[in-house]
């Protein structure tokens, strides 16, 4: 039982089963004054409920945080033809029926999943049924392709005859006829054509991917890409308009997109930027993105192996280890956190050793982020080095896509060394769950399962077999509850400089989650169904 000192009225007191953190003991209540926790324990919370202070009764847990997300570009999906919560063909027909496009010219959408299409590709045939001679585009899950209609195949200029460009392909069939599925590179022949989406556009995206994330219990968040980035545009200006027009409720940390394309000068921007972002209320441009390599379906993510059956493919470093080992040292001397993508082995070696060169600052909040492979030999280095390792659970079981399009390309040794959840946080590592969405759902308690159970949820639409649902990808790499669940609040929080939040201990931020069920008293198979009722971000209802 823990006692406020001043005895003034709380403004809400709730009751029920309340955990303060991933491992300290349930206590029965806890009490809220000015968006700060004041009390905790029936006792100590009882004493401050007055005559307007608002009771609530469920579980209580801190509030969820999504470490590495990309909400404005989810947030336009969601306005658009959004397919990502099907999978099925007849779902997406009726979906893309029953989309009203609004006034623009181009009928857009995204989230489609090939295996749902007879031969695994979608056509141009079947998107014609669907919306005629209207040009279309719907980016596939992954963004690594798009599905066009005729018409939008025409307006590009693309025929059977048509070469693939550099890193790209124009899928075709048997006779050589170009289907209407656009891969990598090829995907820009049309999308090039798309009109930008405008600032209010932009501005609802964000608006609606923070109304969405609310709904999941998520408080906070790290943006993944601020900056203008593989073809979308610059979302400094949409958190700026947001934030300083007071509408963002969530607590945000801006990762500044590092652009592979520029030399060193461009600190002197990112500097700028962060010192711009001081003064808007909860956001933060305290970290910046660098992408050191793609991934491994294509090939892209840099192995230090070769991938299984392309001898001398190894994938790709976009940045020179050297050059890399510059920008950690001046972004570290200048106080900025890195936030690098890794997804292969050589990757992860690359950038821990940038790390290992650059100052050591006590503060630091230098991560990892996918962490698909990595060689044991590098597991302890994130402790000692003091960096985060940032993952993306929900990637971590057998469902069609991983079986299908990655694991073919890895070796044995590659793949026990998949999701090394387990491994990294026996060695000490940091964790701290992030989802990637609009990747994959941002939903933490989706995250927390496959974490945990390393099968799919049960509630997940693309992974309905029982395959994913019931065959671990490695299960010893899977981690326990509360490990999971830090990785999802606490441990999220500090990654996103989100000091206070992730904890409900007295002096800490009311954010905080209203739960139907305890995740640590059901059991680990049901952590999916668990639900968020209400969410509230320093003591204020956001959801």
């Amino acid at each position: 039982m823990t006692t406020d000192p001043t005895g003034e009225p709380a403004d809400v007191v709730f009751r029920g089963i309340v955990r303060p953190d991933a491992y300290a003991a349930p206590t029965d209540a806890v009490a809220v004054r000015d968006g700060i926790v004041v009390a905790l324990g029936r006792g100590a919370c009882d004493a401050l409920v007055g005559r307007n202070t608002a009771l609530v009764d469920g579980v209580v847990t801190p509030g969820f945080v999504d470490a590495h997300v990309h909400p404005v570009m989810a947030g336009l999906n969601r306005l658009r033809c959004d397919l990502d919560d099907l999978h099925d063909l007849d779902d997406y027909r009726r979906r893309i029926t029953g989309h009203r496009p609004g006034d623009g010219e181009w009928f857009l959408g995204s989230g489609w999943y090939g295996d749902v299409f007879p031969g695994g590709f979608p056509s141009a045939a079947e998107l014609d049924r669907l919306v005629g001679d209207r040009p279309a585009v719907l980016t596939s899950h992954d963004a690594h392709g798009v599905w066009v209609n005729t018409a939008a195949l025409r307006r590009a200029g693309i025929d059977d005859a048509t070469p693939d460009p550099a890193g790209g392909r124009i899928h075709r069939d048997e006779h050589g006829h170009a289907t209407g599925f656009l891969m990598e590179s090829a995907a820009d022949l049309v999308t090039d054509l798309v009109p930008k989406p405008g600032q209010a556009e932009l501005v609802a995206a964000l608006l609606e991917a923070q109304r969405y994330l609310h709904s999941l219990g998520i408080v906070g968040w790290q943006d993944a890409a601020v900056g203008e980035m593989l073809g979308t545009p610059d979302l400094f200006p949409v958190y700026r308009e947001v934030a300083g027009s007071h509408r963002l409720t969530a607590k945000v940390t801006g990762a500044l997109w590092w652009d592979l394309d520029q030399d060193i000068s461009q600190v002197d921007l990112l500097r700028e930027r962060r010192a711009e972002s001081q003064a808007w209320p909860n956001f933060r441009a305290s970290a910046v993105k660098i992408m050191q390599d793609g991934v491994c379906e294509n090939l892209t993510a840099a192995v230090i192996d070769h991938y299984h059956g392309r001898p001398g493919e190894r994938g790709l470093s976009f940045v020179d280890p050297e050059f890399l080992g510059l920008v950690a040292k001046t972004l570290t001397a200048e106080g900025f956190d890195l936030h690098l993508h890794a997804v292969g082995d050589r990757a992860v070696r690359e950038c821990l050793d940038a790390l290992e060169a650059a100052p050591r600052l006590p503060d630091a909040r230098h991560q990892l982020a996918h962490i698909d492979l990595i060689d044991p030999a590098d597991v302890p280095r994130l402790a000692a080095l003091g960096v985060i390792a940032n993952i993306q659970p929900l990637w971590a079981r057998e469902d069609h896509v991983l079986v299908e399009t990655k694991l073919p390309y890895l070796t044995d040794a590659q793949r026990r060394h998949h999701f090394a959840f387990g491994t990294l946080h026996a060695a000490g590592a940091e964790l701290a769950m992030g989802s990637d969405w609009p990747v994959s759902s941002p939903n933490p308690l989706w995250g927390m399962h496959v974490a945990v159970n390393r099968t799919a949820p049960y509630g997940d639409p693309h992974a309905q077999d029982e395959h994913a649902r019931t065959v671990p990808l490695l299960p010893e790499e899977g981690v326990d509850v509360a490990t999971a669940f830090h990785a999802a609040t606490a441990g999220a929080a500090r990654a996103s400089r989100l000091d206070g939040t992730g904890t409900l201990h007295v002096g800490a931020p009311a954010d905080l989650v209203v739960l139907d069920q305890d995740p640590f008293t059901v059991s680990a198979a049901e952590l999916s169904s668990v639900t968020v009722l209400a969410t509230y971000i320093d003591g204020i209802p956001v959801h």
